[in-house]
């Protein structure tokens, strides 16, 4: 018989240690008082239990956070004077070691002193929150921004179908280009569908079917198509990009085309014509910009104004890097701007006896290369303050007037403006109008139908993909409230920069209704019967040449209430 080895398994070791914890654990037990000692230890106080025989007869440990153990808990009551339904708060003050006596709260604090007290008011003030929050209008806002996709939902089904007949389908495109009032023309078809069909359209340019023209995407990876290696390709693309959006300025100077959209790789551009929303004269926003972007524009004198940068980055930026005969961001006024006449003629009578302030450095005893390095660190911070805002929608620039004339000119004359590397090489920036213009390409939003349950309830869903203009959204609207009978929502997913074009027309708008009183400020009267040939139906048109800058508001959701006819958000 061999002798038994010495080594121990891993099992064995882990019985000798769980029986020396054992062995421990009844050493410390019986140290512990005596019953005596227990009693007149809990008689001065102490609260602790001390019964071991649940550990000895081999019982599992109660859980002491069970709500069915709260009656059975042998621990006396605290002697604080509060309502009987608040143990678990007894038990809090108590793991805290609290007092034993303390102040009695008011009635509006003994209300709330229980969670599910608070989780109460907490839900009330949120319905309350969520009912002031919510409020009714008669007219649906205008919002500039453009918009990605689009998501209705009613819980009955809509009155069109995404399969149309040929009539249908004619009588929408045909209302659609002609700009007709399909539901008062007694040769077109005029049923729910082909109203619907006649609100998902729009004109585009340039349409190429193997590429994503819209939303653009300038940090999408991939390889460079092959136009940009073909310079007949890319001179043909150019030059009819360059007609469609000539045409498509003369229409909007004609006021034949109310607005249109300018979508490049890297800002987005929304020209508007005289007369909407107040504004009597051409408007052009921009966003988002970038200093090298609004440092070209003044080079070619294009004056701007960017309404929504912050005024307190005003005197953040010196003068001394623009040139005095260009224009300027209104938001980089200084102090110097707003000198008196007679301080800035001293100024200039002096002008010829200042030093240069190199040479001034020189003469304190800097050496050549600190002043370079002085001059550097300086452009460097203007540049800075400059250069905080860009790709904000604080960036966004207002161009109005004559100089919408020369911002014209100078996107038509700017090659820069397709990307040369990237899917979209060689591609002019998407125009997009609601009416037609020359080289335009007809185009309909894509529409898939679904069934969406949500607790336990059905709703009919639509959902709307492709550029979704202000219009489209207003005679979407209309069509639902004719063709429907239960109320409806609507949810937007927008081009995220343009946000910033709701917002600024906002205080554009705002703006103008304090030049009412001013002289030759006549011209509001004629706007909507200036662009009475513009393509909108006459009800909506007058909506958009209303000067009332609260009608203007970013919409992320909006549901329509048939009972008293009103629009929530």
């Amino acid at each position: 018989m061999e002798p038994p080895s010495p080594w121990k398994k891993p099992n064995e070791v882990m019985q000798l240690h769980k029986l020396k914890k054992r062995k421990k654990a009844l050493q410390d037990r019986m140290k512990q008082p005596t019953a005596s000692n227990c009693e007149e230890t809990k008689s001065n106080g102490n609260q602790e239990d001390l019964d071991f025989s649940r550990l000895i007869n081999g019982d599992k440990r109660k859980n002491p956070f069970s709500k069915n153990n709260l009656e059975q808990n042998k621990k006396p009551k605290l002697n604080i004077d509060l309502p009987l339904d608040e143990s678990s708060d007894k038990t809090l003050f108590a793991l805290l070691k609290l007092p034993s006596k303390v102040e009695k709260p008011s009635d509006n604090t003994l209300k709330l002193s229980t969670f599910s007290n608070l989780l109460q008011k907490f839900t009330a003030d949120h319905s309350v929150e969520k009912e002031t929050v919510e409020k009714k209008s008669k007219h649906l806002f205008i919002d500039w921004a453009l918009k990605t996709k689009a998501r209705l939902m009613s819980p009955k089904p809509f009155a069109w179908t995404s399969k149309l007949k040929a009539s249908e389908e004619a009588s929408g495109i045909t209302g659609f280009v002609r700009c007709l009032d399909t539901t008062s023309s007694p040769t077109l078809d005029t049923s729910p569908r082909a109203l619907f069909h006649q609100t998902c359209l729009y004109w585009q340019h340039p349409h190429l079917p193997w590429l994503e023209l819209y939303p653009r995407s300038s940090g999408k990876v991939a390889a460079t198509n092959f136009m940009a290696t073909n310079e007949e390709v890319k001179e043909a693309l150019h030059r009819e990009w360059c007609e469609s959006f000539r045409s498509l300025f003369q229409l909007l100077r004609a006021r034949h085309c109310p607005y249109f959209y300018v979508c490049a790789n890297t800002f987005t551009c929304l020209f508007r014509a005289a007369g909407l929303c107040g504004i009597s004269e051409p408007c052009v926003l921009i966003a988002p910009t970038t200093r090298g972007f609004r440092q070209t524009l003044r080079q070619e004198d294009v004056e701007f104004t960017m309404p929504l940068r912050p005024d307190k980055k005003k005197f953040n930026t010196s003068d001394e890097d623009r040139p005095k005969n260009s224009s300027f961001d209104s938001c980089y006024d200084t102090m110097d701007d707003t000198k008196l006449p007679q301080e800035s003629q001293l100024k200039e009578d002096f002008s010829g006896d200042e030093e240069d302030p190199d040479q001034f450095l020189s003469q304190l005893g800097l050496e050549t290369h600190v002043i370079k390095k002085i001059n550097n660190s300086q452009a460097r911070l203007t540049q800075n303050a400059e250069s905080n805002v860009d790709s904000a929608a604080e960036s966004l620039v207002v161009v109005r007037g004559a100089d919408a004339q020369a911002l014209f000119d100078f996107l038509l004359n700017c090659k820069s403006l397709a990307s040369t590397t990237g899917p979209l090489a060689a591609v002019p920036p998407t125009l997009l109008a609601p009416t037609a213009f020359h080289g335009a390409t007809l185009q309909s939003l894509h529409v898939r139908e679904n069934i969406v349950h949500s607790d336990s309830k059905k709703y009919y869903s639509i959902e709307l993909r492709g550029p979704i203009l202000p219009t489209t959204v207003h005679t979407l609207f209309n069509v639902l409230k004719k063709s429907s009978t239960s109320q409806f929502s609507a949810t937007f997913a927008h081009q995220q920069p343009t946000l910033a074009f709701s917002w600024v027309a906002k205080n554009i708008a705002e703006d103008e209704s304090s030049k009412e009183n001013e002289p030759n400020h006549f011209t509001k009267a004629f706007n909507k019967e200036n662009l009475s040939d513009c393509g909108i139906n006459e009800e909506m048109l007058q909506h958009f040449c209303s000067p009332d800058p609260s009608i203007v508001k970013p919409l992320d959701s909006v549901k329509y209430n048939t009972e008293d006819d009103t629009y929530s958000w």
